[in-house]
């Protein structure tokens, strides 16, 4: 009896080991705990309509009137495509932005961007010949799936909100530059916050950006990702920044090299989120993944390499970046709180300022090398260099010369102490 016992009981534990010991599949998201749904498939569809979207090209107008089409079915208003023109190569090239809209009546609004274009390549641009899945086709499911989600919403919100698809971003940030541009007065003044969603699939990281400085929305937003259980980091304390001349600053780092910098400079809260990994310090320059090469800008930026390195996590943080924009916008605190940040953003202009910061290294060149120079009169008065006397002797006469110059004192010889010159080789 106890033989067989003790054989059963090997058994189940055999049996534990086993299913413990199994792979278990993760899943791209809890279907039960994700509001905003969708986002994957959107981004899906737009790759295999839309793989060569190269700014300014016939690709990029095709993928323009995808996007219209996509708008206008999620309801009866119609988007708009924003046409424009911009010196790229020192050709006036064109573009478009898709514009669609929410309009709930309200005198504010809100604006959700991502980027649509890629660098396919053209005989305008060279490229990559990939089709942009993580750089940004990640963005575009996430802005689709936040424009269907909001357009069969039945909560009345205080704000409208704008979609926008930005064209001929990758050159230079142009659609964003251009639709920036057009904004009246009013229009700023009354845009409660814009959000811009570019390259939030790949990387090993969800990153909230939106100022140089402590922000209040920033911190609305971390609390309410926070609340509901979504993986969201804030910028790091070195951003790994790197000279550039920009909009906003002399500089450039991952928070500000996209559209939200357009923005920004206009004193519109904005927020940037992306996914990277900007906390690593094993790796110089621009890192996605720890483990992982980087893909964006190479002939790997594909869905099927998206899949292969980050498996159904690259959909796990769309969904999360959707829910996070979604909670955002619905809590009741939201219209007060962006209020209260525009009221309270802090003017670093000066800081940024791209003469005034030229000046300060100027100065800063010219006080490091005062301070050198003071500290080579030290060291020298401290320690003198020891000044070596060399003692002049006279040249010495050979061969002939020698000879001749006996013959001519062998005179002066007789009217002196007669001294018996020598030659100085004799004996040897």
């Amino acid at each position: 009896m106890k033989k067989i016992f003790a054989s059963i009981l090997i058994i189940i534990i055999s049996i534990t080991f086993i299913l413990t010991s199994m792979p278990k599949k993760v899943y791209a998201q809890d279907q039960s705990n994700q509001i905003v749904t969708g986002a994957e498939q959107y981004m899906v569809d737009f790759l295999e309509a839309n793989q060569d979207r190269t700014s300014f090209s016939e690709g990029e107008a095709k993928a323009a009137q995808w996007l219209k089409q996509k708008f206008d079915s999620f309801s009866l208003s119609e988007a708009v495509i924003q046409n424009f023109e911009s010196e790229y190569d020192n050709k006036n090239l064109k573009s478009q932005n898709v514009i669609w809209g929410l309009d709930n009546k309200k005198q504010k609004q809100v604006i959700i961007c991502a980027h649509y274009d890629n660098i396919y390549g053209s005989d305008v641009i060279s490229g990559y010949k990939a089709e942009g899945a993580y750089n940004n086709a990640s963005g575009i499911g996430v802005m689709l799936a936040l424009a269907d989600y909001f357009s069969k919403l039945q909560t009345d919100l205080d704000y409208n909100i704008l979609f926008i698809a930005l064209g001929a971003e990758e050159p230079g940030l142009l659609g964003s530059k251009y639709y920036e541009s057009k904004m009246l007065p009013s229009e700023r003044d009354n845009t409660l916050l814009v959000i811009d969603l570019d390259c939030v699939g790949g990387g090993d990281y969800l990153y909230l950006y939106c100022d140089e400085l402590e922000t209040v929305h920033e911190k609305f937003i971390k609390n309410i990702a926070d609340k509901n259980n979504k993986a969201l980091r804030l910028p790091p304390s070195n951003k790994k920044t790197f000279t550039a001349i920009t909009p906003l600053a002399p500089y450039l780092h991952y928070g500000l090299n996209s559209a939200n910098i357009n923005f920004l400079k206009s004193g519109i809260n904005s927020v940037h989120f992306f996914s990277r990994n900007w906390h690593t310090n094993n790796k110089i320059g621009a890192v996605e993944s720890e483990k992982h090469p980087s893909i964006i800008y190479t002939a790997d930026d594909t869905l099927k390499t998206l899949t292969k390195y980050y498996g159904d996590t690259y959909i796990q943080k769309m969904n999360s970046a959707a829910d996070i924009v979604y909670y955002t916008l619905t809590d009741k605190d939201f219209v007060s709180t962006m209020e209260k940040s525009s009221a309270e953003k802090k003017d670093y202009s000066l800081l940024t300022d791209g003469n005034l910061v030229t000046y300060i290294k100027l100065g800063l060149l010219i006080i490091m090398g005062v301070i050198v120079f003071l500290l080579t009169r030290r060291f020298m008065s401290r320690y003198p260099v020891p000044i070596i006397k060399i003692r002049q002797v006279p040249p010495a006469v050979f061969g002939d010369e020698y000879e001749n110059k006996k013959g001519d004192n062998s005179g002066e010889s007789n009217n002196s102490n007669k001294t018996d010159h020598k030659n100085p080789f004799d004996g040897y």
